[in-house]
């Protein structure tokens, strides 16, 4: 089953897609970053390498741009599971956020080792890891220049440059049915071959905020206001929307955020309901955007109702 965005479908190459496949749904719990040792393999070794250079330059992210003679043009990004900046440097062949000055040695060795790590990747008998081989087939795919997934393989974000051909959504999705057996969110972002209406997707600009609990969620009578009640750290806020439903929700959980001390601003993208369980327990999707309209994060949640779902996929999206 898929599922299209209000906004258009995958033939409007001009917007974002976002798309769901919903093979056999089960519900997964959002998992913690994994370790990533520096003795893995393929594509696993490479993305431990990037992350050690970022934590030891201290920065927020760091796209390595690759020419691979397979793949063709190909973005590496940590942290894993987010995509990069548009406009790469292409005589240094990366950038960081923030910049760095000069070229440090470590950063060189790194993008030499992405070189031989993407090349190496295409190879049949290159080991590899579920989550690897499911990132080298989105990359396979023509026009596919990067591809993000996260930990739990429920969030996959899929870069396509302007070379892309209209049909590479719907491919996208069959080659993520084939390899998932579960629910997942896919977002498509880029420009289809021919089409002049949009530029290339804008760099990313996230960082995620301490833990939050989503303490409480209630209606208010008469006038049906929903409230949300956050707490991070030793700070409780409430937020409050007017609006019904499952981005009314969203927007409740958004406004106590924002009252939070320093809180980045972020706006509701979509939300959704993904799976209705035989019990009673809602799951619901939301994505998260800037000020720009761009998407920066999206959150898987549960409870015993839509509302109550959408709230907590809010606070997810906002702790990642």
């Amino acid at each position: 089953m898929v599922l299209p965005t209000p906004e258009g479908d995958l033939g409007d190459s001009s917007r974002f897609h976002r798309v769901t496949p919903l093979p056999e749904p089960r519900l997964r719990a959002v998992e913690a970053p994994e370790e990533r040792a520096l003795s893995s393999e393929g594509l696993e070794l490479v993305y431990a390498a990037l992350e050690r250079v970022r934590v030891e330059h201290d920065l927020r992210r760091l796209t390595v741009a690759v020419d691979d003679t397979k793949l063709g043009a190909q973005l590496l990004v940590v942290p894993r599971g987010t995509r990069g900046t548009v406009g790469v440097d292409p005589l240094r062949g990366w950038s960081s956020d923030p910049p760095l000055p000069g070229v440090p040695l470590d950063v060189e060795l790194v993008v030499a080792l992405c070189r031989l790590a993407l090349r190496d990747a295409t190879g049949e008998e290159a080991p590899t890891t579920a989550r690897d081989a499911l990132e080298v087939a989105l990359r396979r795919l023509d026009g596919v220049e990067a591809a993000s997934i996260d930990t739990g393989g429920e969030v996959l974000g899929v870069q396509t440059g302007p070379g892309a051909p209209p049909t590479v959504g719907q491919t996208v999705l069959e080659v993520v049915k084939e390899r998932l057996d579960h629910t997942a969110v896919v977002e498509l972002v880029g420009v289809a071959d021919g089409d002049s209406r949009a530029g290339r997707p804008d760099a990313i600009a996230w960082a995620p905020g301490g833990a939050l609990e989503l303490v409480a969620v209630r209606t208010e009578d008469p006038t049906g206001e929903l409230e949300v009640h956050l707490r991070g750290g030793e700070i409780r806020t409430i937020g409050r929307s007017a609006t019904r439903g499952l981005v009314g929700a969203a927007e409740a959980a958004l406004a106590a955020w924002h009252a939070r001390p320093g809180a980045a601003a972020r706006a509701i993208g979509w939300a959704r309901t993904v799976e209705t369980s035989s019990d009673g327990t809602v799951v619901v999707a939301v994505a998260l955007e800037d000020p720009r309209r761009v998407t920066v994060a999206h959150g898987i949640g549960s409870g015993s109702d839509p509302i109550r779902a959408a709230a907590a996929a809010t606070v997810d999206a906002l702790s990642r």
